[in-house]
């Protein structure tokens, strides 16, 4: 099982706190590639020959994950950062002393104003083949992840007809399930 997490799922557009709550996109993103090198000259003579570049492209989870299953959840949270961080804070403290975490992620479960959130499921290697044969009015393009010395992408496919024509499985939301059992 391999679990990704999207905060592009806000409900106010106006509204935007990098990581905690974005406007919605409409997508599922399936990352391709896990690094495209920046550097795209030829690389250093070796042994007589050049190679292609110093670092090679690196392929992304979608074609290399092992999972069976992969669960997307998107989660817009209303909360400001500065009201989280303390929290997160007690979080790594406890989790470098080895000290039990539950208590404080109990905590932080009840802390977060979720705007709201939907779980979507795949079967990885159904959806490589579907990938494979999807006609291209189902994806727009793909979405870069700029690092500091490369890029990931990931194929924007469009997440409403991902689960009603595709592989996907709504779950729908989930936090309302998550908070009510924590108080039983």
């Amino acid at each position: 099982m391999d679990v990704k997490v999207d905060s592009y799922y806000g409900s106010h557009p106006d509204r935007r706190i990098r990581g905690l709550c974005n406007p919605d996109s409409g997508f599922i993103l399936l990352e391709t590639i896990s690094q495209l090198q920046y550097d795209r000259k030829p690389g250093v003579e070796l042994d007589g020959h050049i190679p292609a570049r110093v670092k090679s492209d690196v392929p992304g989870w979608f074609f290399t994950g092992q999972a069976d299953e992969v669960y997307y959840y998107y989660l817009a949270l209303l909360n400001e950062e500065g009201e989280l961080n303390p929290i997160y804070a007690e979080y790594v403290n406890l989790a470098k002393s080895n000290e039990s975490t539950t208590e404080v992620e109990y905590k932080m479960l009840r802390a977060l104003r979720v705007d709201r959130d939907l779980l979507v499921s795949f079967k990885l290697d159904e959806t490589r083949k579907w990938y494979q044969t999807a006609p291209a009015s189902v994806f727009q393009g793909f979405a870069p992840a700029p690092n500091p010395t490369y890029l990931t992408l990931s194929r924007r496919a469009y997440r409403d007809n991902f689960i009603s024509n595709g592989p996907g499985k709504s779950h729908g939301p989930i936090f309302p399930a998550v908070v009510d059992g924590l108080d039983r």
